[in-house]
């Protein structure tokens, strides 16, 4: 990566200074807003907000411009009517500003001659400069070191994934469901129109990045594919890239024009060259964070041979349908693993086969976890996967999904083999699931889910190890 961009975005994702052009008195202003996400980081530099019609904002005193800060501020924030940015983005290069994020809307998305001729100006406004820009139409940078957030609410964690979306609400709502599926991100762009910096410039610093084991991407247009292809393919074998591309067909095409400004492109071209890139193509968020919450929680890889355990019988067939659905296998189980599931299983209503059905061997305690024990010292198995209920319920724990998450918890502690749960399509389960996630293991809502995420991870491995 060229060393002047790496330093311009560490300033960017590390300022020890921030302004925040914009602010107001009404605490859902989106310059306000800014500010208290930086208040809710503990953001620890210079903190400046700026308005020239007010002394203080939220306790804090309030400059009337940029020239009045007691220092140069790394980053600023523009959050602005679109005719004041390119004069403030004239004055940021000017001072020496590191970066700018320019939250302003109604720039060239608009489709309108007025709106494309004001990028232009502001393109025009940073020309020559080493001051760079992220936006415009953005919601900005999120980084838990850095102490600088999208949106007021958020707050700074110990994360390994990082994210680049070129739609700010995607982006935040990211954050949100990752931290229910224990995936926790340590830096997110925002990066809208991407006039100046864009989504290969990101992906070349996130690849590069050690504290950063995976990437999530957003995209509507590529803007600079070579680059964003090369930089792919660096990372291939060392950190999953998982990408939802939209704007592939007419309707997301238009809608993704209005969104961003950008051109969607063909699927099929798309489609062939993120596979030469070793990408991971997902169609939605819920699919993206599937796949994100294998990647980010399971071990490497052994191979994709699977073990069922699951008192339900009809979701251990569609497990096992699942699994042929994905190219994965169900294991043979060793005779030695089928004598010591017999010794403690009733005989009757269950299967010692592979989906393991305990049937009525599911209501005694401790046998979801003394399974679960045998089937990973197993030597045919990979994967396990269980189902997280069963058809019974004790002491008002409906489906013993509580008894089942618990006897999970525990076994995990020793397992050695990656271990996935399948619950079913219900907010009644999202405790459960949200625990099981905190300690490493996926949880999913269908087999079909599971599946999907499985066949991405065990394919990553695989190229792992090819590379």
């Amino acid at each position: 990566m060229d060393e002047d961009l790496k330093k311009s975005l560490d300033r960017i994702f590390h300022p020890s200074s921030a302004a925040i052009v914009g602010v107001s008195e009404r605490m859902d202003n989106p310059g306000t807003l800014f500010l208290r996400a930086y208040l809710d980081m503990g953001f620890e530099g210079g903190l400046y907000p700026v308005n020239p019609r007010h002394a203080e904002i939220l306790g804090r005193p309030c400059y009337p411009d940029l020239a009045s800060l007691p220092e140069v501020p790394d980053l600023v924030i523009l959050a602005v009517p679109p005719a004041s940015v390119p004069a403030l983005v004239r004055e940021c290069a000017a001072l020496g500003v590191g970066g700018c994020i320019v939250n302003t809307a109604g720039f060239s998305e608009t489709g309108r001659a007025e709106g494309k001729a004001l990028e232009e100006e502001v393109r025009r406004a940073r020309e020559g400069t080493p001051l760079r820009l992220v936006g415009p139409n953005c919601m900005g940078i999120y980084s838990a070191r850095g102490r600088i957030a999208l949106f007021a609410g958020m707050f700074p964690v110990e994360g390994r994934a990082g994210m680049i979306s070129q739609s700010g609400s995607l982006s935040s709502i990211a954050y949100v469901t990752g931290l229910e599926r224990g995936i926790l991100f340590d830096k997110i762009v925002s990066s809208g129109n991407e006039l100046d910096l864009n989504c290969a410039d990101y992906l070349e610093y996130l690849g590069e990045d050690p504290r950063i084991s995976m990437v999530l991407a957003y995209l509507e247009e590529v803007r600079d594919a070579r680059r964003f292809l090369r930089a792919a393919r660096e990372m291939r074998g060392g950190k999953p890239l998982l990408v939802l591309k939209s704007g592939l067909t007419p309707s997301g095409g238009r809608a993704a024009s209005s969104h961003t400004a950008a051109l969607g492109g063909d699927a099929e071209v798309f489609a062939g060259a993120a596979r030469q890139a070793g990408m991971i193509l997902v169609r939605d968020l819920g699919e993206m964070l599937d796949c994100a919450a294998a990647l980010y929680h399971l071990p490497g890889c052994l191979g994709k041979r699977i073990a069922v355990v699951s008192a339900p019988g009809g979701l251990a067939v569609n497990c096992a349908d699942a699994v042929d659905r994905y190219g994965l296998e169900m294991s043979p189980l060793s005779d030695e693993t089928r004598a010591e599931l017999a010794s403690f299983l009733p005989s009757e209503g269950t299967s010692l086969a592979n989906p393991v059905d305990l049937g009525f061997g599911a209501v005694v305690p401790g046998n979801y976890r003394r399974t679960l024990e045998i089937l990973d010292r197993d030597p045919t198995v990979d994967i396990l996967m269980t189902v997280g209920s069963a058809p019974a319920s004790r002491d008002g724990d409906i489906g013993l999904i509580a008894a089942i998450t618990e006897e999970m918890l525990e076994a995990r502690k020793s397992l050695s083999k990656p271990l996935v749960c399948v619950l079913f399509p219900s907010a009644f389960v999202a405790p459960h699931a949200a625990r099981l996630h905190a300690a490493g293991i996926p949880a999913y809502l269908t087999p079909t889910a599971a599946c999907f995420a499985l066949r991405a991870y065990h394919d990553f491995h695989a190229a792992s190890r090819a590379c």
